[in-house]
């Protein structure tokens, strides 16, 4: 049973984080490390005990049941390193690490020991529902996945747009297609700055042959208020796209749509027949309520050994080698265009 949680960073998400630990049991006794003053006095003022409140989390660590990391992608590593070597249980926000030797490093530590990476749209419940109408056959046939993962939000200093929103929909890519990735191609423009890559689009091919596509950025405004980061106006669309319809999932609205169609060989290429709209609405799918639902799932595998939400193989080793080969892509955008002809402009 799950008594005591360390939490290592106690930013506004690490408070978000107690936030849900909370709701998904009061009776948890909350830790929190933080080597920052100001964040160890929020802790304070939020009810946790002051010999449970340190700026290292050493002093801490053989008391917790779990460690929940959420300290900045950097501090990562280290802090699960730590954690692990004294047999704790550990969960990391995303991105889990910055390299693939590092994520082997991980794999390493943890042994038998069960670690989750907290990419938290996985515990959302129209990627439930999302999964059971694709095994229904509602659409058929999986063909590729569209993501749009974009809008007016801040970009990060310690995490890129590939890392900090790009994560969120490769891996629910990775998931769907129930297979690794095998191939990206991707392109970007710096338009607000040149050293800066403001939009990004990325296409991605996996075991089995589904295709993905997927797009990031700052440049266009956003559908809808996100819901993670206040201020922000973002499009966060996920659309499954099968042999006889789509299912598309909308992250801000928490809304799920499922389209049905038939297509038709014919001179053309296809004739396109619509079939049938339905759209599903979760309520209460708030980002605390997704949290809490992600330590349910991490406390049931420690309790019972079911299944992490997503392990550090799929969450650490296979997202940091498709993040690698993104940037390689990226670093490399030296293929030159197809000129038009002088002689029809």
């Amino acid at each position: 049973m799950v008594s005591k949680v360390l939490i290592c960073g106690f930013g506004a998400f690490g408070e978000l984080h107690a936030t849900a630990w909370r709701r998904l049991d009061p009776a948890i006794k909350l830790m929190v490390a933080d080597p920052a003053e100001r964040a160890r006095s929020r802790a304070l003022q939020l009810g946790i005990a002051p010999n449970d409140i340190a700026p290292d989390p050493t002093a801490l660590l053989n008391s917790a049941d779990i460690v929940d990391i959420v300290a900045p992608p950097a501090f990562h590593m280290a802090l699960a390193l730590q954690a692990l070597a004294v047999g704790k249980p550990v969960m990391i926000e995303k991105p889990a690490v910055e390299t693939v030797a590092d994520a082997r490093a991980l794999l390493e530590a943890a042994g038998d020991l069960p670690v989750q990476v907290g990419l938290v749209l996985r515990a959302h419940p129209l990627v439930s529902e999302a999964a059971r109408l694709m095994a229904e056959g509602e659409i058929g046939e999986l063909l590729a996945m569209d993501g749009d993962f974009s809008g007016w939000k801040r970009m990060r200093a310690d995490s890129s747009l590939l890392e900090n929103d790009g994560v969120h929909f490769l891996d629910l890519m990775r998931h769907f297609a129930g297979a690794p990735a095998i191939e990206v191609e991707a392109r970007s423009w710096s338009l607000l700055d040149a050293a800066v890559a403001d939009d990004i689009t990325i296409e991605i091919s996996f075991i089995g042959g589904v295709r993905g596509r997927l797009r990031l950025g700052v440049l266009i405004a956003g559908e809808a208020e996100d819901a993670f980061v206040p201020g922000a106006v973002t499009t966060k669309r996920l659309t499954l796209v099968g042999r006889t319809g789509n299912i598309a999932i909308d992250f801000n609205r928490n809304t799920l749509t499922t389209s049905t169609v038939s297509y038709t060989r014919s001179s053309g290429g296809h004739d396109v027949q619509p079939q049938s709209i339905a759209s599903n609405l979760a309520l209460g799918a708030t980002p605390e309520a997704l949290l809490a639902r992600s330590f349910a799932i991490f406390c049931d595998a420690l309790r019972a050994g079911t299944p992490v939400m997503c392990d550090a193989r799929q969450g650490a080793l296979e997202l940091a080698a498709t993040l690698a080969a993104v940037n390689a892509e990226l670093d490399a955008e030296t293929r030159r265009p197809s000129r038009i002809q002088g002689d029809l402009l």
